[in-house]
């Protein structure tokens, strides 16, 4: 039975780590619909033609946003490089058909780059130096130029025959009168952290079909309706203990308004039979929708009241408005029936041991919502309490593992946390807005640190000045192209550091200086104390990248004398 749990774990593991990539895909694309809705508004009113319109509506659906999730499927495999790849694999899809390949482009977008990185990985040692630039861009139009062949010619009728399918299946459900039913299996997918890659990696590009023939869609309102959720929290408004009165009350204004649902998936979760309730608010919601035939001309994300009318038809407005308030007085009802029979016991959490951190890393699914407001509270009470340590949030998918870190999640994400970073010292929350759960965590580490400890005072500042790359004889090819694109990466990112190549018989070393140097080299170099950093490859930008984000400060106090990627 052990044995079959921990598989049924891992297996849950992995899902959600293929689901969240799909959801970083899109996520960073939702400008384009927001661009559009600017763009197409302007058009309407200076009374552009009509077909133009469709011309600009076709190109943008059709051509950049494929465009544009593939690249950042690629960019996420393997970054600057992969992205290029994904575009031209993708390209060949697009060519050959009509629909928009938004799943074409999840697809074969991290293909790609995954590709490109392996091909990397086993040519990076046998590259001559000064050759490395040629190489990998003939690496990239080799894998890019196959890959286009293989989707023009191969992949283009497969994905046509899954879209239209996909496409036909719900559309089946719509004429039925019975999408409603989708709520049993959607709303419990929600609370357990599936609601990103639902709503942008299904609804979403069939939505963008359904609508390029009615000119709306119901599917943009089906995940993204807050109505369920907000009746969960009303109903912990009126029912619960006055601390969660509290939390709860906050909940539903973050919910209504920032259409952040992830907020009220943690009172679902604090007992069981409160799931019927968003499930049958679903289901109301979505009759309603059904039967004054309510659609939104485009996704609506993040799922606000307010975003969800600003892309209502205006005839349809009062029709979305109330299957919103219909599904959250249903859900209301539901779950303060249930409170009213029962009342959530919480257990007492062991609390972490807390040693030498350097950083606080607030995490949850996507990386985008809970956790946000989550690291934000956080940085408030520890400012409160003047303990001074940097707080940030992100995808527990995209942290890496350290030992020197604190990571904060909710409960449901406990073992993912400890599988994704086996080393960090881990706290678990129930609800990331709830301020007495950090009260402890804060007491705990005010109790725990040494008063000389240094992440209770002031973090010292870089001393950091400049970046110099090392080279011996004439032999500088790589280190010449590694300077010009690091100082486009330093002057990107706003920092004042001096980027310079440097013979290594002519070097001077100095301790508020990082030498970079190639593997070879560095096995022959005396640094006298300074900061030297070996590399394998000059041109492997994730490493300079990874240098400048983490901080001159965290560079120099690894122990370790190489650049870890």
């Amino acid at each position: 039975m052990i044995k079959r749990t921990y598989a049924a774990r891992e297996k849950m593991d992995t899902l959600k780590f293929y689901t969240n990539y799909l959801t970083r895909m899109m996520m960073p694309n939702l400008s384009i619909f927001i661009a559009w809705m600017l763009i197409s508004l302007v058009l309407t009113k200076l009374n552009v033609e009509s077909a133009i319109i469709q011309q600009a509506e076709k190109g943008i659906f059709q051509f950049v946003l494929p465009l544009m999730i593939a690249y950042t499927g690629g960019e996420l495999q393997y970054r600057g490089r992969g992205g290029i790849a994904a575009i031209l694999a993708v390209f060949g899809l697009i060519l050959m058909t009509d629909a928009p390949q938004v799943f074409g482009a999840m697809a074969l977008g991290p293909s790609a780059g995954w590709l490109i990185k392996q091909l990397d990985m086993r040519i990076k040692n046998k590259v001559p130096t000064g050759y490395e630039m040629i190489t990998s861009n003939i690496s990239v139009g080799f894998v890019g130029g196959l890959l286009f062949l293989l989707s023009f010619f191969l992949l283009a009728p497969l994905f046509e025959s899954v879209n239209q399918a996909s496409y036909q299946m719900v559309d089946f459900f719509i004429d039925k009168n019975a999408i409603a039913i989708i709520h049993i299996i959607l709303e419990p997918m929600k609370i357990f952290f599936f609601n990103n890659v639902i709503n942008h990696g299904l609804f979403t590009p069939l939505g963008i079909e359904d609508t390029a023939v009615h000119g709306r869609s119901l599917l943009f309102l089906i995940e993204t309706n807050p109505g369920p959720g907000m009746g969960v929290l009303a109903a912990y408004c009126w029912l619960s203990a006055k601390p969660m009165r509290t939390n709860a009350a906050t909940a539903i204004v973050v919910q209504a308004l920032g259409g952040i649902h992830e907020v009220y998936f943690p009172f679902v979760l604090l007992h069981p039979a409160l799931f019927l309730a968003p499930i049958m608010g679903g289901i109301s919601g979505t009759l309603i929708f059904q039967l004054f035939d309510a659609g939104l001309k485009a996704p609506a994300s993040p799922g606000s009241i307010l975003i969800l009318l600003a892309n209502a038809p205006l005839t349809k407005m009062a029709a979305v408005l109330g299957g919103i308030v219909i599904s959250m007085f249903v859900s209301f009802s539901i779950a303060s029936i249930v409170l009213r029979r029962s009342s959530p016991k919480y257990e007492v959490k062991n609390m972490p041991k807390i040693n030498q951190i350097t950083e606080i890393i607030v995490a949850c699914d996507a990386g985008m919502g809970s956790s946000a407001i989550g690291a934000s509270m956080l940085k408030r009470q520890l400012q409160a309490a003047q303990i001074t340590l940097p707080v940030r949030y992100e995808s527990i998918y995209r942290v890496t593992d350290q030992d020197n870190i604190l990571l904060v999640t909710q409960k449901e994400l406990a073992a993912l946390a400890q599988k994704q970073a086996p080393s960090a010292q881990h706290f678990h929350v129930g609800n990331f807005l709830d301020t007495a759960e950090y009260d402890q965590l804060i007491y705990h580490i005010q109790t725990t640190q040494a008063p000389d400890d240094p992440t209770t005072a002031m973090a010292p500042q870089s001393t950091v000045r400049a970046m110099v790359f090392l080279y011996q004889g004439t032999v500088r090819g790589s280190q010449t192209m590694a300077v010009e694109l690091v100082k486009k990466m330093v002057s990107e990112e706003g920092l004042s550091i001096e980027i310079s190549k440097a013979p290594l018989e002519e070097v001077s070393f100095s301790k508020d200086v990082i030498y970079i140097a190639s593997e070879e080299l560095a096995k022959t170099v005396d640094a006298k104390g300074a900061a030297l950093f070996a590399v394998n490859d000059m041109l492997q930008m994730e490493q300079y990248r990874q240098l400048l984000t983490e901080g001159a400060d965290y560079v120099l106090n690894q122990t370790r004398n190489d650049f870890i990627n």
